[in-house]
Protein backbone atom coordinates (compact mmCIF):
# COMPACT_ATOMS: atom_id res chain seq x y z
CA UNK A 1 0.00 0.00 0.00
CA UNK A 2 2.44 1.87 0.54
CA UNK A 3 3.52 2.01 -2.79
CA UNK A 4 0.15 2.74 -3.64
CA UNK A 5 -0.38 5.78 -1.70
CA UNK A 6 2.67 7.14 -2.87
CA UNK A 7 1.98 6.50 -6.71
CA UNK A 8 -1.40 8.16 -6.03
CA UNK A 9 0.22 10.78 -3.67
CA UNK A 10 2.27 11.26 -6.79
CA UNK A 11 -0.63 10.85 -9.23
CA UNK A 12 -2.21 14.18 -7.35
CA UNK A 13 0.53 16.04 -7.70
CA UNK A 14 1.46 15.61 -10.92
CA UNK A 15 -2.37 16.38 -11.74
CA UNK A 16 -2.16 19.31 -9.19
CA UNK A 17 0.75 20.06 -11.95
CA UNK A 18 -0.94 19.63 -14.42
CA UNK A 19 -3.52 22.04 -13.36
CA UNK A 20 -1.24 24.61 -12.44
CA UNK A 21 0.41 24.17 -16.12
CA UNK A 22 -2.86 24.30 -17.75
CA UNK A 23 -4.01 27.53 -15.76
CA UNK A 24 -0.74 29.08 -16.77
CA UNK A 25 -1.12 28.01 -20.38
CA UNK A 26 -4.83 29.59 -20.22
CA UNK A 27 -3.13 32.70 -18.59
CA UNK A 28 -0.45 32.89 -21.50
CA UNK A 29 -2.82 32.07 -23.81
CA UNK A 30 -4.84 34.85 -22.98
CA UNK A 31 -1.75 37.56 -22.56
CA UNK A 32 -1.48 36.10 -26.26
CA UNK A 33 -4.58 37.29 -27.38
CA UNK A 34 -4.30 40.79 -25.55
CA UNK A 35 -0.68 40.93 -27.26
CA UNK A 36 -1.59 39.86 -30.43
CA UNK A 37 -4.91 42.47 -30.20
CA UNK A 38 -2.13 45.24 -28.86
CA UNK A 39 0.11 43.69 -32.03
CA UNK A 40 -2.54 44.22 -34.46
CA UNK A 41 -3.92 48.06 -33.08
CA UNK A 42 0.02 48.62 -32.67
CA UNK A 43 0.30 47.82 -36.94
CA UNK A 44 -2.67 49.74 -37.53
CA UNK A 45 -1.29 52.85 -35.82
CA UNK A 46 1.83 52.16 -37.77
CA UNK A 47 -0.07 51.70 -40.61
CA UNK A 48 -1.88 55.44 -40.19
CA UNK A 49 1.36 56.57 -39.40
CA UNK A 50 3.10 55.56 -42.50
CA UNK A 51 0.65 56.61 -44.38
CA UNK A 52 0.65 60.33 -42.67
CA UNK A 53 3.98 59.98 -43.10
CA UNK A 54 4.03 59.64 -46.99
CA UNK A 55 1.68 62.67 -47.14
CA UNK A 56 3.59 64.60 -45.28
CA UNK A 57 6.55 63.32 -48.19
CA UNK A 58 4.54 63.71 -50.67
CA UNK A 59 3.47 67.82 -49.61
CA UNK A 60 6.62 68.45 -48.41
CA UNK A 61 8.52 67.56 -51.74
CA UNK A 62 7.24 69.77 -53.93
CA UNK A 63 7.43 72.38 -51.31
CA UNK A 64 11.34 71.23 -50.96
CA UNK A 65 11.97 71.67 -54.70
CA UNK A 66 10.64 75.50 -54.75
CA UNK A 67 12.60 76.05 -51.36
CA UNK A 68 15.56 74.79 -53.26
CA UNK A 69 14.89 76.35 -56.26
CA UNK A 70 14.23 79.92 -54.45
CA UNK A 71 17.07 79.33 -52.42
CA UNK A 72 19.41 79.46 -55.64
CA UNK A 73 17.34 82.62 -56.75
CA UNK A 74 18.04 84.32 -53.37
CA UNK A 75 21.86 83.73 -53.58
CA UNK A 76 21.85 84.54 -57.12
CA UNK A 77 20.39 87.64 -56.57
CA UNK A 78 22.74 88.13 -53.56
CA UNK A 79 25.60 87.75 -55.49
CA UNK A 80 24.31 90.17 -57.98
CA UNK A 81 23.75 92.40 -55.38
CA UNK A 82 27.48 91.98 -54.18
CA UNK A 83 28.64 92.34 -57.52
CA UNK A 84 26.68 95.61 -57.79
CA UNK A 85 27.63 97.24 -54.74
CA UNK A 86 31.15 96.75 -54.78
CA UNK A 87 31.04 98.16 -58.46
CA UNK A 88 29.07 100.65 -56.79
CA UNK A 89 31.89 101.22 -54.58
CA UNK A 90 34.72 101.44 -56.99
CA UNK A 91 32.50 103.91 -58.67
CA UNK A 92 32.77 106.14 -55.78
CA UNK A 93 35.81 105.86 -55.40
CA UNK A 94 36.20 106.79 -58.63
CA UNK A 95 34.37 110.04 -58.38
CA UNK A 96 35.38 111.14 -55.08
CA UNK A 97 39.28 111.18 -56.65
CA UNK A 98 37.65 113.04 -59.34
CA UNK A 99 35.73 115.18 -56.42
CA UNK A 100 39.23 116.14 -55.14
CA UNK A 101 40.71 117.09 -58.52
CA UNK A 102 37.68 118.96 -59.44
CA UNK A 103 38.45 120.74 -55.84
CA UNK A 104 42.44 121.54 -56.04
CA UNK A 105 41.36 122.55 -60.04
CA UNK A 106 38.51 124.95 -58.44
CA UNK A 107 40.75 126.76 -55.85
CA UNK A 108 43.98 126.49 -58.49
CA UNK A 109 40.70 128.81 -60.82
CA UNK A 110 40.12 130.91 -57.93
CA UNK A 111 43.72 131.91 -57.41
CA UNK A 112 44.18 133.06 -61.46
CA UNK A 113 40.17 134.81 -60.94
CA UNK A 114 41.19 136.82 -57.63
CA UNK A 115 44.37 137.61 -59.03
CA UNK A 116 42.52 138.91 -62.26
CA UNK A 117 40.01 140.55 -60.02
CA UNK A 118 42.89 142.28 -58.79
CA UNK A 119 44.34 143.29 -61.35
CA UNK A 120 41.08 144.76 -62.84
CA UNK A 121 40.40 146.40 -59.29
CA UNK A 122 44.46 148.27 -59.71
CA UNK A 123 43.82 149.26 -63.20
CA UNK A 124 40.43 150.66 -62.47
CA UNK A 125 41.39 152.54 -58.86
CA UNK A 126 44.71 153.39 -60.21
CA UNK A 127 44.96 155.10 -63.09
CA UNK A 128 43.76 158.14 -62.91
CA UNK A 129 40.91 157.00 -65.76
CA UNK A 130 43.32 155.24 -68.42
CA UNK A 131 42.11 152.36 -69.59
CA UNK A 132 44.51 149.78 -69.15
CA UNK A 133 48.01 149.63 -67.99
CA UNK A 134 50.27 151.35 -70.11
CA UNK A 135 47.56 153.02 -71.48
CA UNK A 136 48.21 156.84 -73.04
CA UNK A 137 45.03 158.34 -73.81
CA UNK A 138 45.32 160.80 -77.18
CA UNK A 139 43.73 164.49 -76.06
CA UNK A 140 41.20 165.52 -78.26
CA UNK A 141 40.64 169.31 -78.97
CA UNK A 142 37.23 171.16 -79.45
CA UNK A 143 36.79 174.49 -80.77
CA UNK A 144 35.82 176.58 -77.61
CA UNK A 145 32.97 178.35 -78.97
CA UNK A 146 31.06 175.82 -81.35
CA UNK A 147 28.39 173.74 -80.80
CA UNK A 148 28.79 169.94 -81.22
CA UNK A 149 26.60 168.57 -83.81
CA UNK A 150 25.37 165.63 -84.38
CA UNK A 151 26.85 163.81 -87.03
CA UNK A 152 22.89 163.45 -89.47
CA UNK A 153 22.97 167.49 -89.20
CA UNK A 154 26.14 167.89 -89.98
CA UNK A 155 27.07 165.54 -92.41
CA UNK A 156 28.90 168.06 -95.00
CA UNK A 157 31.18 169.00 -92.43
CA UNK A 158 32.14 165.74 -91.22
CA UNK A 159 32.59 163.99 -94.99
CA UNK A 160 34.95 167.16 -95.12
CA UNK A 161 36.82 166.31 -92.15
CA UNK A 162 37.69 163.47 -93.33
CA UNK A 163 38.55 164.28 -96.65
CA UNK A 164 40.89 166.62 -94.97
CA UNK A 165 44.85 166.59 -96.42
CA UNK A 166 47.29 166.89 -93.18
Amino acid sequence: MDECDALTSENWMLKDVCAEIKRDVKELEHENKTHKSEKVDLDMKHLVLLDDLNKVHETLNPKEAAFATDFAKLENESLELKQKAESLLDENKKLLDKLKQVESDLAANRKWKRASHALNWLSNHHNQGRKGLGFQPTHTVYPRFTKYVGLPENIVFFSLWQNRTC
